[in-house]
């Protein structure tokens, strides 16, 4: 049972923090804006509690706080193309791939859990962005010919965040053990 609340808590976590740093506008975003947190909480489910309630809450968490975002605080629903469809199967992708990452701390699997994160992240940005962009006016004006510079310009702002966010979990993973010795997450079933 404490197994259980301990995730439920977890959960509820993740959740808050999607809701803090997704994008739009928040009691948080007018102090500071944080990346989203969604591929973090996706990779963090996926390495330490894998069951598949724990990703569905988290992906339709995130359908749910842009539908908020776009009904009810009036955000753009540029977004919003026959491409948005394929996000969730992305999301479940980078959670189906993160169980093969041993643990989020620094140990002797970094290199391995670093490059796993890395290309998983890639992946799911360029899978998610080339659907997209397929629905923009400029693919319907351009073609493929305009996707080069467009993955380029938007590549390095939106695949570092993800990757400072997943830094920032594995070192306090790494670290919070060190301080309180309960604080260390296990892998459940």
């Amino acid at each position: 049972m404490t197994k259980q609340i301990n995730t439920l808590f977890a959960v509820l976590i993740m959740v808050l923090l999607m809701i803090a740093t997704r994008g739009h506008d928040n009691w948080l975003s007018s102090f500071v804006h944080l990346p989203d947190f969604t591929i973090p909480a996706l990779f963090i489910a996926g390495v330490y509690f894998r069951k598949f309630w724990v990703v569905f809450t988290l992906i339709l968490s995130s359908v749910a706080i842009d539908n908020y975002a776009i009904v009810h605080q009036g955000v753009s629903a540029n977004c919003i193309t026959p491409a948005y469809s394929l996000l969730p199967l992305t999301y479940y992708g980078i959670f189906w791939v993160s169980k093969t990452i041993s643990t989020l701390i620094i140990d002797d699997n970094i290199v391995k859990n670093a490059f796993v994160i890395i290309t998983a992240t890639c992946t799911q940005w360029l899978a998610a962005t080339s659907s997209y962009y397929f629905f923009t006016d400029t693919y319907s004006k351009t073609g493929w010919s305009d996707f080069p510079a467009y993955i380029t310009k938007w590549s390095i702002i939106e695949i570092p965040t993800v990757l400072y966010w997943m830094v920032a979990v594995i070192i306090a993973f790494t670290l919070a053990p060190r301080i309180n010795p309960a604080l260390k997450l296990q892998k459940s079933g």
